[in-house]
């Protein structure tokens, strides 16, 4: 009897090991129509649960270590919370690895740059598909994703600095590429999480913010809302904005916690860099609460690099 019921237990292991092998390797055997696998992995590398069917339903708490791993398209739609908006990302080979962040390090270890309740309880939905052509074409802002992990991603748009202060997950890179806005007041915790850099000087370098796209993209504006704060009343007045191609732009924002539009010349590039930084007053705290970058997935290669002159802002309404 026990014998049966170790065998029974035995083969449903392998089972599920060679089920989320699929889902770790991507675009493998057993894949539906689609060809999109959600995993849940955890710590140890060890497939907790998967599913071809494009969602997956957890009914366990998360623990420190997992990570949501979605394969089986370079173009890919993914909704990995429900306090979180479907973001669309270009995974160039086919695998998107998103470790749950509810175990943030540094300073202000317990501030959030996410709602307070995403990720929280036993009942988890993971949504993934694989987004229209006219979709992945679509005119939209390239550099947004709530998704983006600290560190090195295999997913994009993902955002990386040389600074950010405290290394505190409220003050890192991600927050100024996850679409959640909200420039005015303490900027601890989410709602108001921003990409705050160490002041220069010291051991600390002149900071810069990395956007990298993963591929060619096609870019005509960008977007900045800077980081208000009354009490404070520091802000980036100038900025030097590096672009792969060998380009560059000065923006002066304004300091008015609103959506403040650059339009630039069109331009086929891979990254962007935000480097250069004034703030309006010497050794005055400043940061970015979003960066935006607007335009399309390129249809051809970038060109040589022109010359630009400063662009001043356009509130957006």
């Amino acid at each position: 009897m026990h014998t049966q019921q170790n065998h029974r237990n035995f083969i449903e292991a392998i089972g599920i090991a060679l089920a989320c092998s699929f889902a770790l390797a991507g675009t493998a055997m057993g894949a539906d129509k689609a060809g999109i696998k959600i995993a849940l992995i955890d710590t140890d590398g060890k497939c907790v649960k998967e599913s071809v069917t494009g969602k997956l339903e957890l009914d366990r708490k998360y623990v420190k270590g997992d990570r949501i791993v979605v394969t089986g398209a370079k173009n890919l739609a993914v909704k990995v919370d429900e306090h979180f908006a479907e973001t669309l990302l270009f995974a160039p080979k086919g695998k998107v690895d998103f470790p749950i962040p509810l175990w943030p390090v540094g300073k202000y270890a317990k501030k959030y740059p996410h709602p307070p309740k995403a990720f929280q309880g036993e009942k988890h939905v993971i949504a993934a598909r694989v987004p229209t052509a006219r979709e992945i074409a679509a005119y939209r802002n390239l550099a947004v994703n709530p998704m983006d992990p600290r560190g090195k991603s295999p997913a994009y748009p993902h955002a990386s600095s040389n600074s950010e202060w405290g290394e505190a997950a409220v003050f890192s890179a991600k927050t100024a590429i996850d679409g959640f806005v909200e420039a005015t007041g303490d900027h601890h915790s989410w709602p108001r999480q921003s990409w705050g850099p160490y002041l220069p000087g010291g051991k600390h370098p002149e900071p810069e913010l990395t956007i990298d796209f993963g591929r060619p993209v096609e870019i005509d504006k960008l977007v900045i809302v800077g980081r208000y704060n009354v009490r404070q009343g520091g802000y980036w007045k100038e900025a030097t904005v590096e672009f792969s191609d060998g380009s560059k732009v000065t923006i002066k924002p304004e300091y008015n916690g609103k959506r403040q539009e650059f339009p630039t010349k069109k331009r086929v590039v891979t990254s962007m860099k935000f480097t250069k930084l004034v703030p309006n007053i010497p050794k005055k705290y400043a940061a970015f609460v979003e960066v935006e970058a607007w335009g399309k997935p390129a249809a051809k290669p970038a060109k040589l690099p022109e010359k630009e002159a400063a662009g001043s802002s356009k509130t957006a309404k």
